[in-house]
């Protein structure tokens, strides 16, 4: 299959569906769900507190953690990136994670002349020009002959090429997801660092 050779731009490559498909599948993404039950819980445990604060003595100090905030914002920022992931990415980035699993999934599906000339559809609006086909398969689907072994590398390419396309699509979307998927997983790195230090040092008073 042919290979496609990755951009400059190392924020956009980043950004390609099937990299932020690894996000959007991850156990801290769908976790992320029970952001509106945490913050449910920070504004009762406020409450709490400040009724505490009023009537009993022991709570005078009492506070909500900051790890709870920390956790509550680097959660919206994931579930953000989830929600756009789940709204705009491409149900086939969703359904293969490269496209050599698109090919193998679906290679006998496409060498039905029918389905062959609805491949060469979906490239060229996409693309807005023709798909690369030195081997003149859209010529072959339009004569209603089914392409054989011999034509499968060809067929390869074509499929390789909407599977980029689709995978590059909405360039300012997958931006802003990724984004939201880095700055919720900066957030809980930057909390669990200072919470080891904070340990680290607290053990190293003990000894």
């Amino acid at each position: 299959m042919k290979s496609y050779s990755a951009p400059d731009n190392t924020i956009e490559y980043s950004a390609r569906w099937n990299n932020l498909r690894d996000m959007g599948n991850s156990h801290v993404a769908r976790a992320s769900i029970a952001v509106p039950i945490l913050g449910y819980l920070i504004l009762f445990q406020s409450d709490l507190i400040e009724f505490l604060k009023m009537h009993v003595s022991v709570c005078k100090d009492c506070s909500v953690p900051w790890r709870l905030h920390t956790f509550y914002f680097a959660s919206c920022f994931i579930a953000a990136g989830s929600v756009i992931y789940a709204w705009r990415c491409p149900p086939l980035i969703k359904k293969y994670a490269g496209a050599t699993d698109f090919f193998e999934a679906e290679k006998n599906y496409f060498c039905n002349p029918g389905n062959l000339r609805y491949l060469f559809r979906l490239v060229r609006r996409d693309k807005g020009a023709a798909a690369e086909d030195p081997d003149h398969l859209e010529s072959l689907a339009n004569d209603g002959i089914a392409l054989s072994e011999a034509h499968l590398t060809a067929l390869a390419g074509v499929m390789g090429e909407h599977y980029v396309h689709q995978n590059r699509n909405r360039p300012t979307v997958r931006v802003v997801t990724f984004l939201a998927y880095i700055f919720g997983y900066l957030i809980l790195g930057a909390a669990a660092v200072i919470t080891f230090v904070q340990v680290l040092f607290q053990l190293a008073s003990k000894l």
